[in-house]
């Protein structure tokens, strides 16, 4: 903390030279209105007087168009605003309902006639082409995010990130989207402009409510300098309060009383080894315990007029989810109770000059937590988490001139975890079957942390007109992340038939005083071995990053715009004293070209080009820590004594990080056209092309191909090729339509194909644990894979106040992977190419239908949802692990393949082997109230 704020003179320092030669584009929080006045003859008008208002201002914002008739005005809240056009002689113009969206450009041409008369009011069209911009970027405003968002599992940030084209999500990720073929962690989160993702899993760093948020957009692909995510750039754009005092709340309910009673068999659809046939695997409502209770309450409003105002926000969750009976026991129900809080004031000391301070808290408690994706868990052996996040921030904007800004904000975000067994014993040994992965006796891991991100960031913008315009955009940024951990095996190992006290010392590698702890390892139903693991003291690892970037928007021609930009990352790494990281830099140039062919904002041609980092999380100087790593598998041999297994290791200083090792990036690549069809629709067609360079893994070697453990970009000896690779290809189409002043609505198709050899975010994918057994078959397609999909998302108001709001997903199938969990050496062995196999297609449609009575300002409303309206029952999941053998093909030396004749012995094949193991749930119900002022 100390050294981040020792550097904050630097910051100033840089800000103080790069101000002179700075313009004002958009910030991360703020967008823009710009255009050109002309008279009836289409020359331009110099000298008029544009006064933007709106609810989310402070004040008014006024400008005077140039000798060009053009005109910016920056530094804009999202929101819908009101612009005047006035100028001494002439008839005035008024523009209302514009809207404008965070780091976009709204593009208004006015014409003013020259006859005066009284003023003419002119309502603007609320499908926005921005001209100028070269990424593919969704946004949501708060009316989208309100009536399309459906019930209240979708009613979070990240859920209706999924509405957007170029997302998917993963059963690995939750609900962190794939963005553009990148995967869960390499996004960025951001929450009005501060970076809050986790930096140390790379996820959402903590969850809001969801009345607090007044816009949400998501950038796909090509972004400026700003920003250095590889995957998707997250932006949450928070409520204000206002001049009037504004409330809501919202309470959302359903049971089990809400759902349909599923169907008694289930068809697998697909052929597998050993036939096709059928799942006696009934979704019985009566033994389900799904429960969601989703109240939350939102207040706003002055403290001053026009200079001070506050708005808050609360929100407790609280779910209940049960996964299905699928290996003989009902796993526990996943109790998630939270509490979320946020508070914001926003104040403008003096006119154009605004600051503002933030404050979110998110923390939760979840019973039977790893439940949440997987039947194996039984209840006993089940895990218990707590979670807490809070966020700290202070932003400073300032329009010190018609052509300069300035933006500064510093932010503190700390976060705790911790998960443990959910009977709190650390000491009775849990069982793991090899073949099925089903877990019983105890939870076998107790892990927690505490992390925290530091940030310093300023930026400043200057117009400048040479050879056209230039909107010249510089910044800095400075940040220290630190992460505090533990984890380790529970259970004493003395507790396990067959342990000496000697498989946990020096004899077998094990420094003198560690202390061990064990797991059972079971294959049906016998003792077959068991694994031993460390348990270690916490350790501590940081990260000290400095960023710099410069954007130059420059429009040579009125119609054509270029983005050029040029970013730095550098971070230099801390273990205290384990194995030394090297210190990461990374230069990335980007361009961007937006070219608006006749000049109304209607057909515009857009295009990137560029190189963009990975923000790397805090568990790759982890895997340098020097401490014991002990990783020891017993196996028992046929005269009954354990012996460890091939592929066991013990390491004494943490692993070798490759002092060659670099930081990850993607090239990037887009065309694309974008047309407004009518005035208030449009259709953009986007092709996108994304490769990903230096991914790094961790790994072994093994007795007979001794390596000593590392992580490094090129996995395997000298002369190996890099099997850690990805690249994603699309092309993606979408509608966007606000046919009428009642109706709105997205429509999208994605085609597209994704590739890459590891589904790990976190440098430790089970598929490189070992050379070269578990280098076997890693690339191929991955989890978000699916050749076509198809999203509908949109709301209309009905006569006497209702609201139909609807969601609908299609996709044709996504990959998954045929594997083992080698029992020889340890790690994921995969049998097929990576995503050689496919669920059936998927889709689902989703239906909320409002009903409002408003009286003397206040307004009720009655809202009920339908999820699954057409009451499918497709499949969500298959097992894919083939049991605890693979054998060799005889005709195809080299190949591995399952064989379906041998139901016993080391070669059988796992009885839940090609079974569905998820299912979408019946037609279910949820009821809600809603009051607004």
């Amino acid at each position: 903390m100390q050294k981040l704020f020792r550097r904050a003179t630097v910051l100033i320092a840089v800000l103080t030279l790069i101000v002179p030669m700075a313009f004002a584009q958009t910030s991360r929080t703020t967008g823009a209105i710009t255009g050109t006045v002309t008279d009836t003859t289409g020359a331009p008008l110099p000298g008029v007087t544009v006064t933007i208002t709106s609810p989310n201002l402070q004040g008014s914002r006024t400008e005077v168009t140039d000798a060009n008739g053009q005109y910016t005005i920056p530094s804009l809240p999202p929101g819908n605003y009101r612009a005047e056009y006035t100028l001494s002689g002439v008839q005035s113009q008024i523009r209302e309902g514009i809207n404008v969206n965070a780091q976009q450009a709204t593009g208004v041409a006015v014409q003013m006639s020259l006859a005066v008369s009284e003023t003419v009011t002119v309502t603007a069209s609320q499908v926005v082409v921005d001209p100028t911009q070269a990424a593919t970027q969704t946004t949501l405003d708060e009316d989208q995010l309100q009536y399309t968002a459906v019930g209240s599992a979708n009613r979070s940030y990240q859920n209706v990130l999924t509405q957007a084209p170029g997302t998917a999500t993963s059963t690995a990720g939750g609900s962190n989207p794939h963005v553009s073929g990148a995967n869960y962690a390499q996004n960025d989160w951001y929450v009005d402009g501060v970076n809050t993702t986790d930096p140390v899993t790379h996820t959402f760093g903590g969850n809001m409510a969801f009345d607090a948020i007044q816009e949400i957009s998501i950038v796909t692909l090509g972004k400026d300098a700003e920003y250095k995510s590889s995957g998707g750039t997250i932006n949450v754009i928070t409520k204000s309060g206002g001049n009037e005092f504004s409330g809501s709340f919202d309470y959302r309910y359903n049971d089990p009383d809400f759902l349909t009673e599923g169907s008694e068999t289930r068809t697998t659809g697909q052929t597998y080894y050993g036939g096709p046939g059928t799942q006696t695997l009934r979704f019985d409502k009566n033994a389900q315990t799904d429960k969601s209770e989703q109240p939350q309450a939102t207040l706003g409003g002055p403290i001053l007029r026009d200079r001070l105002w506050f708005f808050g926000a609360t929100h407790r969750p609280e779910t209940s989810r049960q996964q299905p009976n699928i290996f003989g026991f009902q796993p526990g129900a996943r109790v998630f109770t939270g509490w979320n809080t946020h508070g914001k004031l926003t104040f403008t000391p003096f006119s154009n000059h605004t600051l503002t301070g933030k404050y979110t808290d998110s923390h939760a408690n979840i019973n039977h937590s790893s439940s949440f994706t997987s039947s194996a868990f039984s209840p006993e052996a089940d895990s218990v988490q707590t979670q807490h996040s809070r966020i700290y921030a202070l932003a400073y904007d300032a329009v010190l001139s018609s052509k300069w800004l300035g933006n500064f904000q510093v932010s503190h975000r700390p976060s705790s975890l911790e998960v443990l067994p959910i009977s709190g014993d650390l000491s009775t040994p849990g069982t793991i079957d090899q073949s099925t992965g089903v877990r019983t006796g105890n939870y076998t891991n107790h892990q927690g942390r505490e992390a925290f991100r530091n940030e310093i960031l300023g930026s400043t913008t200057y117009y400048i007109e040479r050879f056209g315009t230039h909107a010249l955009k510089a910044g800095v940024s400075l940040e220290t992340t630190e992460f505090t951990s533990f984890s380790y095996t529970t259970g004493d190992p003395s507790r396990i038939p067959g342990f000496e006290a000697r498989f946990c010392s020096p004899e077998f590698g094990v420094p003198a005083g560690t202390q061990c702890g064990g797991a059972i390892h079971t294959q049906g139903g016998q003792i077959i071995g068991f694994a031993l693991g460390a348990v270690n003291p916490e350790s501590t690892v940081s990260a000290d990053s400095r960023s710099f970037f410069i954007q130059d928007e420059w429009r040579p021609i009125p119609r054509l715009t270029t983005r050029i930009g040029l970013r730095y990352d550098g971070t230099e790494w801390d273990n205290n004293g384990g194995n030394p990281v090297p210190d990461f830099e990374l230069w990335q140039p980007r361009f961007g070209v937006a070219y608006d062919i006749f000049g109304n904002a209607s057909s515009v041609v857009h295009g990137f080009a560029g190189k963009v980092g990975d923000e790397n999380q805090l568990t790759l100087p982890s895997h340098g820590v020097a401490q014991p790593v002990v990783s020891l598998t017993f196996r028992r041999n046929a005269a009954g004594n354990y012996a460890p297994r091939a592929g066991s290791f013990v390491s004494v200083s943490g692993l070798e990080i490759d002092p060659n090792l670099r930081p990850s990036f993607s090239n990037q690549y887009s065309l694309g056209f974008t047309q407004r069809v009518f005035a208030n629709t449009s259709i953009d067609v986007t092709g996108e092309y994304r490769t990903q360079k230096g991914l790094f893994e961790d790994y072994c070697g093994t007795v007979d191909e001794p390596i000593d453990c590392i992580v490094t970009n090129n996995p395997g000896p000298e002369g190996t090729e890099n099997p850690l690779r990805a690249n994603y290809r699309a092309i993606i189409t979408k509608i966007e339509s606000r046919p009428t002043s009642w109706a709105d609505f997205t429509f999208s198709w994605t085609h597209a194909a994704s590739r890459g050899s590891t589904e790990s975010t976190q440098n430790a994918d089970a598929s490189f644990d070992t050379y070269p057994n578990n280098f076997v078959n890693t690339f191929g397609y991955l989890s978000d894979d699916a050749r076509d999909r198809l999203k509908f998302n949109g709301f209309a108001r009905l006569p006497l106040e209702f609201i139909l709001g609807a969601s609908w997903n299609w996709d044709s199938g996504i990959a998954y992977s045929v594997f083992q969990t080698d029992p020889q050496v340890g790690g994921t062995r995969l049998l097929e190419p990576r995503g050689s196999r496919r669920l059936p297609h998927f889709h689902q449609l989703d239906l909320q239908l409002q009903k409002n009575f408003t009286v003397r300002g206040v307004t009720f409303g009655l809202i009920g949802s339908v999820f699954n309206v057409l009451n499918t029952e497709l499949p969500l999941q298959i097992v894919g692990n083939a049991g605890a053998r693979a054998i060799e093909d005889p005709n195809n030396p080299g190949n591995l393949y399952i064989d379906p004749n041998q139901q016993t012995g080391a070669n059988r094949l796992s009885p839940t082997f090609g079974t569905y193991s998820s299912f979408q749930r019946p037609r279910r119900y949820e009821a809600g109230v809603r009051f607004e002022f």
